[in-house]
Order: structure tokens, then C-alpha cells, then sequence
């Protein structure tokens, strides 16, 4: 019986996938292409306020409790940003910068025990989760009793969750909770005790079948209460709150169901088996007689907040290997660590024809009235190439607070001419469709643009580890300095930017005496200026200060020879976007994230354990309605390892009635504009060269009910319920209490190697 068929919300019903015809290959029946789970959650304006449910259901998923059943204690580690639906469905993420920002995994340890007496007894599984973060530790207490299975009547088993969540040195469980599924429907409560800030959520969710069910949610929180009443049958979903009564379709095929895919599998095109990176492995590290595990990977090292202040250069950590799986075996490494790293881009091209309707985003100077007429200055926009009409299109703009940067749809959209790229020699900006920077090359460009004829130069990427750091690097536009950083960050952003302010947005030739120089240290794994000051900035504080640096700092291109940038040959005068025809150039980056940092391990022969950058990969998006602007367009696409695919343009949809909306509307999410489907064709990608192909799979989705009038739901029959029950605190039971009979005792002593990371058993 597994623990993830119990994932529950009010409306969460699952909808099988559907096998498509095989395209080119055949992958065996037993191959993981056919055998992973794929799982299917619906997305609605009451998910909002049972968050706390489906986060609880991705972490169990993540446990794997159901196949380690009697196999004693084990320690798991959960990937929080991968249960974190508000995290990645955010609007900030549309204008994320960071590669590493959303492919960087955050652990945290659980310690799990399964236990079934017999096949007549529930299945009981303990967890104690460990959450820490900057100081502060709390111990989730989680008891879960699986008695029956789901089955056509009962969609959800039966099965009762408790949990606990409690902080260390302080008594009770500030917040707690139980969700239940019985024989006539499902149960939530939960009481977050916050003083002034206090919530309430309560579910019912009577007759829960797949044929149908109704049931009552109500809410009380700091912002007031909400309420909704809903109802559905085999075809038709009914809502309603205190303004609204709105009927949606529960056909998955309809055109205007919208589906985002979280996670994404990649399989051999043939064999239909797992295409694994080296992409990293978990550590342990020892802190004041305490083991914390983590895991080091292309994007950084993720340990426990309290761990942190152990890794400096020259501390140990052990390697856990699980190439053994009966045995795990440990290595011990050195770790090497630094505030900042570089970066390799190495060129790529396609042309602009192919870049039709694929969005990205620009940063616009002091010259914004030459851009469009309303545009504001040094602000960061969303544009498009238009191919049928040979222009591009100004359509967002980012706009930075406290809680970071946000995609503002314009009133309306704005054609930008191409004469205010001719300075630049081209449009400079990034893709995340395209893998990260992008150029497009218009030096000499001019009038009517053949679109097939013009270059859009992208980048692969590689992290530069410290023997292969170039000795000199230079830099003409946005180049950071030691002095530049500490003056803007500390200074209440005194300067207007963390940039030497002669290079700061420098789109015109520069003289020689303008370049700035940068020197390299080995040893530290740090960018010099002139100065011999390391170019790092790690302040956490003070870096959120100024919102459109929270995920760090990147420089500009930095190039090793200066003829890279010189405008034209023998002018003496030295150009950024010339840097773009060079086969290769650099980035360095800084902040207090892990992916802003250099973080690798050496062997005791001193040599250092490397990892696999982001697989890129082409896609071309099936023709079809449901994909719309992208329809038959070529994508680039970021593969960072197993159930982590990145590159697929986002849109931002409304939580009321799930249309599309502009991303600047109150409550917008922001999710991927469309899904790969699970089909040997259509989900076919490639390497960039063409030479191998490989199959993608969806294995978590999101889906959202098309809105249909009223009208169809009264004519179906489906009528909203009166009289409903809600479960009350008075069913809370806790975990960590030793006088309740859900006690899961006290944590057990684990020091094996972590069994589970993420879902995946390891051994």
C-alpha cells in the first residue's frame, strides 16, 4: 500500500495518462519509461488554503515509506523546494536570472520507520523531520495509520495522518493537525497557533469517489475568512464562496484544461531506461560531535543551516557512495569553498526565425524614451520577436519590492525598432527557453530584416573549477569591483548599482582606460580587481536589501583577450557586444545563495570530484492549440538530473477561474505555459547536435478545470450541499505526546547513510 495514494485536497482526483502510439522506438514494457509513477494533482481556488495537505503528501511521497515496510529506521532526505507549491509556482520565478536558482535542491532530513504486523494490520509509518533554518530548528512529529487502499468507491483508503510541529526548547505543538480519509469521505484539520497570526482550515469531503462527492472548506486566518461549498460528479466541478457560484469541466481533454508539469523523467529513446547525471552525491559532515547530511552538487552544497559554520576550506566531509546498494561505502574529501564562481558560456547559434514568439527579457538604460515612448529607465522588460511582422515586442516588465521581482503584463504591447539595438550591435538579454544569455547579432542590420539570415548566439555552460581559472579576465560592461559591492550594499545602494559606475550599463565604445581588469586566485577559487580585493559579496542581509540582487550579483561578459571587444579592429576602443563572437566567454557571480558560490570536494590526492553542467537538449513544441504561441516552435531545454527538467516558458494563470491572466493581477501563479506530453513522438527531444535522442516523461502535474457556464452544472444536476460537518480541534491528537496512542516515541538513533533522497531508494 503506498503512502503517496493517499495525496488529498478538496478537489485532488486523479486522472490516468494515456499511452500515445509508439513514434520511433518501443521501450520495453518493463522499462522505467513505462513503469515510473506519474501522479496527478488538480489545481484549484481552495488548494490555496490546504496547501499544508499536499505539501505533507509530496514529503510522505518523497519518504517512500511503503517500500521500506519492516526494514527498521532509516534516515530520507526530502528536496523542500520540490514540495513547495508556492515556491515554484511564484510570478518572481519569471524573471529569474539564476540558472541555479531553481535547480538548486534544498535538503532537509527526515528519520522514518514502517512497520506492518501482518498483512490483516495497518501499515504505521513514524517520521521526525527535521526543518532548520539560520538558528531555528523545528521537529515535525508525523504518525500515519494505512489501513485500506483506495479503491472506484473510496478514492482515498482509509487512513488516518497526525502531525506535530514543534519547535526546539518550546513546549506544545504550535502547529498541528490531522487528515483523515474514513469509509464516507475525507477529514482535515489544522491549527497554526500564532498569536495575532493565528489559522484555521477545516475540510470535509463527503462520498469520496471518482464518480463523485461534495463537501464545505472553510478557512480563518489574519486576512479573514474564506469559505466555499463545492460539489462535483463524473464530468462537471461546482464552486462557490461568498461571491461566486462557478461550474468547471472535469475533462481533461478539453482544450482549455490547463496542465503544468512540476517534474519531468528523461529516457533513453530505445531502451526507455533512466538517463542519470552525474550531477552530484550526498555528504555527511560532522559539527560539534553532530552528523548532518547534505549534498553536493553542480549547483553548490546544501547542508542544514546549523552545519554551515563547519564548512570552511580544508573541513571534511564523506562521500556516500550507493554504487554498493546492500553496502553504502563513505569516502572522506576536503571541501574547497568560495564566496563566488565563474562560469564558461561556450557558443551556440541558431537564427532568428526560429526564435518567432519565444520570449526574454533586456535590461533598458538611460535611452528607455528610444526604446518606446512610455518605457521607464534602467528597468529590465519582456520582449518577443515577431516574425510575421519583422519587428520586436516590448510585452512585460519586471518591477522589484521586498518580495522580489515581478513580471508586469503592459497595458498594452509596444513594438521596439530596431534602430535602438544598431549601438549595441544587437540585442543583448536572456531566454529561459534558450538555456540562459542570449544574443541576437543585428551589426549592420538594417530596414527589412531577413529573419532566416540573422544570428541568435546562445550559450552552453560549464563551471570553471580552479586549475582551469584564466590568469587575466576583462571586463567593459557591469563589472563589479570589491569597492563597487561594499559600497552599494552597504550604503542603502549608494552608486545606484554593485557595478564600477563607469562600466554600469555601458552600451557605447569604451576607451582602453574604461576596461576593467580582473586577476584570478587558485587557491581561494576568487575573481581580483586591481586592488587584489576578491570581487564577493556573501551578505545575506544586505543583499536582500536590494531585491533585484537577492538571487546575487553577475557580472558582465568577461573575456581573456581584449581583441574580443574591441569595436573594430585597430580602433582602440572597446565594445561589449563584440564579445558575442567569441567562441567563449566568462561570468562571475557572487551572493549568499549556494549557487552563487564555488563549493568542490579534492581526494586525498588532492585532485577534485567534478560534476555533469545541465544537459541541453532541443525540443520542438506539437502544433495544437493547447501549446499556443509556442506551437511548432524549437526550444532549448536544461536536463540537471532525474525529475528536474528547466527551459519551459511560463505563463500566469488567475486562481478564481484558472484562465490566463496578465501577471501583475492580484494572486496570479505563474506556471509553465504548457506540458510535455507523455508520448514516444510528441515528447521526443535531442541533443542540441541531433545526434541522440531521448523520451520525456511527466511524472508530477498539475491540473486546472476549464470554467464552463452555470448552466451545465444545473443541467447535469449537480447541486451544492447544505449541512456540512467540518471536523473540529477536538479530533487533534499529537504525535509527540506520550499519553496519546498516535506516540511515535523518541527519535531513533540512525548513523547509516541516508536510504532515501528524494523518493529514489538508495539501498
Amino acid at each position: 500500500m503506498s503512502i503517496h495514494q493517499f495525496r488529498a485536497s478538496a478537489v485532488t482526483l486523479a486522472i490516468a495518462a494515456a499511452l500515445a502510439a509508439p513514434a520511433f522506438a518501443a521501450p520495453a514494457t518493463s522499462s522505467a519509461y513505462r513503469t515510473d509513477t506519474q501522479t496527478s494533482q488538480v489545481q484549484d481556488a481552495t488548494s490555496s488554503s490546504i496547501g499544508e495537505v499536499n505539501m505533507i503528501a509530496c514529503i510522505m511521497h518523497a519518504l517512500s515509506a511503503d517500500q521500506l515496510v519492516n526494514k527498521g529506521a532509516y534516515l530520507a532526505l526530502v528536496d523542500k523546494n520540490k514540495c513547495d507549491s508556492e515556491k515554484r509556482s511564484s510570478t518572481s520565478n519569471a524573471g529569474s536570472t539564476s540558472d541555479g536558482a531553481q535547480a538548486a535542491a534544498s535538503y532537509v532530513t527526515a528519520t522514518v520507520e514502517s512497520t506492518r504486523a501482518s498483512n490483516n494490520d495497518p501499515m504505521i509509518s513514524k517520521v521526525w523531520l527535521d526543518l532548520e533554518e539560520e538558528g531555528f530548528h523545528q521537529t515535525i512529529y508525523v504518525h500515519v495509520a494505512a489501513t485500506a487502499a483506495p479503491t472506484a468507491s473510496n478514492a482515498y483508503g482509509i487512513f488516518r495522518l497526525d502531525f506535530c510541529g514543534k519547535a526546539e526548547g518550546m513546549s506544545g505543538c504550535p502547529s498541528r493537525g490531522y487528515l483523515e480519509g474514513t469509509a464516507d469521505g475525507l477529514n482535515f484539520y489544522e491549527l497554526d497557533d500564532g498569536g495575532d497570526d493565528g489559522e484555521t482550515t477545516a475540510l470535509r469531503l463527503a462520498s469520496a469517489s471518482s464518480a463523485g462527492g461534495s463537501g464545505r472548506l472553510v478557512h480563518d486566518g489574519q486576512d479573514g475568512t474564506s469559505a466555499f461549498l463545492f460539489a462535483y460528479d463524473s464530468s462537471y466541478f461546482r464552486r462557490a464562496d461568498d461571491n461566486t457560484d462557478q461550474c468547471f469541466t472535469r475533462d481533461a481533454t478539453d482544450p482549455d484544461t490547463g496542465m503544468s508539469v512540476w517534474r519531468y523523467g528523461l529516457y533513453d529513446a530505445s531502451s526507455g531506461a533512466r538517463v542519470d547525471r552525474n550531477s552530484g552525491f550526498p555528504i555527511d559532515i560532522t559539527s560539534n560531535g553532530t552528523v548532518y547530511h547534505g549534498y553536493l552538487g553542480y549547483f553548490g552544497l546544501s547542508v542544514p543551516f546549523e552545519a554551515q559554520s563547519a564548512l570552511h576550506n580544508g573541513a571534511t566531509v564523506e562521500k556516500v557512495d550507493y554504487s554498493n546498494k546492500d553496502t553504502p561505502t563513505r569516502t572522506s574529501y576536503s571541501v574547497m569553498q568560495s564566496d563566488g564562481k565563474l562560469t564558461k558560456y561556450t557558443r551556440q547559434t541558431r537564427s532568428l526565425h526560429s526564435m518567432d514568439q519565444i520570449r526574454f527579457t533586456t535590461f533598458v538604460g538611460n535611452d528607455a524614451a528610444n526604446f518606446f515612448a512610455t518605457a521607464e529607465p534602467n528597468q529590465q522588460y519582456e520582449l518577443y520577436w515577431d516574425d510575421a511582422r519583422g519587428t520586436f515586442v516590448a510585452s512585460a516588465q519586471f518591477v522589484c519590492d521586498q518580495n522580489g521581482c515581478q513580471s508586469n503584463d503592459l497595458p498594452n504591447v509596444q513594438d521596439v525598432n530596431l534602430s535602438y539595438w544598431s549601438a549595441r550591435g544587437g540585442v543583448q538579454g536572456y531566454s529561459q527557453s534558450l538555456g540562459g544569455e542570449v544574443f541576437v547579432d543585428l551589426q549592420g542590420a538594417g530596414g527589412t530584416l531577413d529573419s532566416s539570415s540573422v544570428n541568435v548566439v546562445f550559450r552552453s555552460q560549464d563551471l570553471v573549477y580552479p586549475a582551469d581559472l584564466p590568469a587575466h579576465l576583462y571586463c567593459v560592461q557591469n563589472c563589479p569591483t570589491s569597492a563597487s559591492l561594499n559600497r552599494f550594499f552597504t550604503g542603502g545602494g549608494q552608486g545606484g548599482s554593485p557595478y564600477d559606475s563607469v562600466t554600469f550599463n555601458q552600451f557605447q565604445p569604451a576607451p582602453l582606460s574604461s576596461v576593467v581588469a580582473y586577476t584570478t586566485d587558485a587557491a581561494s577559487v576568487t575573481l581580483r580587481d586591481s586592488t587584489d580585493a576578491p570581487v564577493t559579496f556573501a551578505d545575506r542581509e544586505a543583499l536582500e536589501s536590494q531585491p533585484m540582487f537577492g538571487n546575487g550579483v553577475r557580472s558582465g561578459r568577461l573575456f581573456t583577450n581584449l581583441a574580443d571587444a574591441e569595436c573594430s579592429e585597430g580602433s582602440g576602443t572597446y565594445c561589449d557586444y563584440k564579445v558575442n563572437d567569441a567562441e567563449v566567454y566568462y561570468q562571475w557571480e557572487t551572493g549568499a545563495n549556494t549557487w552563487n558560490q564555488f563549493a568542490a570536494v579534492k581526494d586525498s590526492s588532492g585532485a577534485f570530484v567534478t560534476f555533469d553542467p545541465p544537459l541541453q537538449l532541443s525540443y520542438t513544441v506539437p502544433a495544437g492549440a493547447r501549446y499556443g504561441q509556442y506551437a511548432n516552435k524549437s526550444l532549448v531545454l536544461q536536463y540537471n538530473g532525474f525529475g528536474d527538467l528547466q527551459g519551459i516558458p511560463g505563463t500566469c494563470v488567475s486562481p478564481i477561474n484558472n484562465a490566463t491572466v496578465n501577471c501583475n493581477t492580484q494572486g496570479a501563479r505563474y506556471v509553465p505555459a504548457f506540458a510535455i506530453p507523455y508520448d514516444e513522438t510528441a515528447g521526443q527531444v535531442s541533443s542540441l547536435d541531433g545526434q541522440t535522442h531521448y523520451l520525456v516523461k511527466w511524472l508530477d502535474r498539475e491540473i486546472r478545470f476549464a470554467q464552463k457556464p452555470l448552466s451545465s452544472c444545473s443541467s447535469a444536476g449537480l447541486t451544492l450541499p447544505s449541512n456540512v460537518v467540518l471536523p473540529t480541534a477536538s479530533n487533534l491528537k499529537d504525535p509527540s505526546d506520550s499519553a496519546s496512542d498516535v506516540y511515535i516515541g523518541a527519535k531513533p538513533t540512525v548513523t547509516s547513510a541516508p536510504r532515501v533522497i528524494h523518493g529514489d531508494v538508495k539501498y
